[in-house]
């Protein structure tokens, strides 16, 4: 008995050491990462300009740091962290946005209906082989366009009338072709000429008209832009040369674009299409092409695809629906979550799923909320974290944090309009735990040194 008592006491006092021992290292951890994270914040920068932040140990459950974590900013495109998280715990990881092509046949006429759901992914070989299911020599009386899946409204509340003519902008619609836009390459040719340029997708629905030339400085830079306050497809390439651009101009009336394309591929598989008009499906489902959600969370997160993210968006109030999926009811779905599974009963502003609305503002408390929510969701975490770019290899964290301690240790959403440059995600300890972070940096002028210090405040957490 007394032996087994000496034993008891020596496995509590080895319990007790091993919980302080424990507790001592936390909160020595807690004590580095916060006198290093203070230190950072006295950068001159921030006599004009303010951050947002929370690091959290995931692993131990402690707030290892946080700076004015509730106020609210402008989160830009650190949004579509908000939006992919509630995306997966919604609709599932199997979901999948399905473009369907229907046939009505009667004695009168041969109908053919493309039912589009916005999907963002949906490119030009897609389109190739859901034509390919219509046999060559068939004659088509009309060919329908079916948008019923949203509303009409192409686009967000607060987006900036002149981002117009650019493809991370593109005019929303049910019917999407290579992200509603076209990619121009321009590429020098001899001095005093035109220079070269390719588009793709190629199509006569829109037109370039090239009033370039290449070695001639008195021309100015080289632009490539479309009439768009004309509301016209009529890109222009204008100015001197000496070097390959690319650019993606945004089509207006994307599902028109949509049609104009699939109009020619019929054609050149030998289908003739006497009619085409919008109107909702009717007859068989003959075709489908499907793209998963999770490679649309990917393009959303790793390369911060704004279409993608509005896509997931909309869905997010189409499931079990017969009225027309809408911004304002996506959003809805978002605001529901930050408060009921994430808890949040402080305000703040959802009004769209890229962060491109001026409209949008949260908080790093919430966003941290959300990174640790889907951390404990097993079932669809790897999903969101393979997602997330990698710093110094993929996505929009390819060239970060290269030669420190941070190097493909971090995965994080960025974002960056005029004035503001967020960071959040996850980072890999020395200890080998997960840390959640969320920084909201706001009121600058460049962005450059805000995302040199970011990396330095990432250093300090991997160490």
């Amino acid at each position: 008995m007394a032996a087994g008592r000496q034993i008891m006491s020596a496995m509590k006092k080895m319990f007790l050491y091993i919980i302080l021992s424990v507790s001592f290292q936390l909160l020595h951890a807690q004590q580095a990462v916060e006198g290093s994270l203070s230190t950072l914040l006295n950068d001159d920068m921030f006599v004009s300009s303010d951050v947002s932040m929370v690091v959290y140990d995931l692993d131990c459950d402690t707030l290892l740091f946080e700076h004015r974590s509730h106020k609210l900013v402008r989160p830009a495109s650190v949004q579509k962290v908000l939006t992919s998280v509630v995306a997966l715990e919604k609709l599932g990881s199997g979901y999948t946005f399905d473009t369907r092509l229907f046939r009505q046949c009667s004695d009168e006429a041969l109908n053919y209906y493309v039912k589009g759901v916005m999907d963002p992914l949906f490119n030009e070989q897609d389109m190739v082989e859901l034509a390919a299911n219509i046999p060559c020599g068939t004659v088509i009386d009309t060919l329908f366009a079916d948008c019923s899946f949203s509303d009409s409204l192409y686009w967000g509340a607060g987006w900036s009338w002149d981002d117009s003519p650019y493809g991370y902008q593109p005019y929303l619609s049910p019917l999407m072709l290579c992200g509603g836009a076209v990619e121009v390459v321009v590429t020098p040719s001899s001095k005093g000429e035109a220079p070269c340029y390719t588009c793709n997708p190629k199509s006569s629905f829109y037109t370039i008209v090239n009033e370039a030339e290449c070695g001639n400085s008195e021309l100015g830079k080289l632009t490539i832009m479309r009439d768009w306050l004309e509301d016209s497809n009529v890109i222009r390439i204008k100015g001197n040369c000496v070097k390959r651009v690319k650019e993606r101009m945004n089509m207006y009336k994307s599902a028109d674009f949509f049609m104009a394309v699939l109009m020619e591929k019929l054609d050149s598989l030998g289908v003739m299409v006497n009619n085409v008009a919008f109107g909702p499906s009717q007859g068989e489902v003959v075709a489908k092409h499907s793209t998963p959600l999770t490679a649309v969370v990917s393009e959303a997160l790793m390369e911060s695809d704004n279409l993608c993210a509005e896509a997931l968006l909309y869905h997010l109030c189409a499931p079990g629906s017969s009225a027309p999926a809408t911004m304002k009811g996506g959003c809805k779905v978002v605001e529901n979550f930050i408060k009921g599974k994430l808890g949040v009963t402080c305000s703040f502003s959802v009004a769209d799923g890229s962060g491109l609305s001026l409209y949008n503002y949260t908080t790093a408390d919430i966003l941290a909320r959300a990174l640790r929510y889907i951390y404990g969701n097993k079932r669809i975490f790897s999903k969101f974290y393979g997602s997330l770019p990698l710093s110094g290899v993929s996505g929009t964290l390819k060239n970060r944090t290269k030669g420190t301690v941070a190097y493909k240790k971090v995965r994080a959403k960025t974002g960056t309009v005029k004035g503001v440059c967020t960071l959040a995600g996850y980072a890999r300890a020395s200890n080998g735990h997960m840390i959640a972070f969320v920084m909201l940096n706001t009121g600058m002028q460049s962005a450059r040194p805000v995302r040199e210090w970011q990396d330095k405040a990432c250093e300090i957490i991997c160490r």
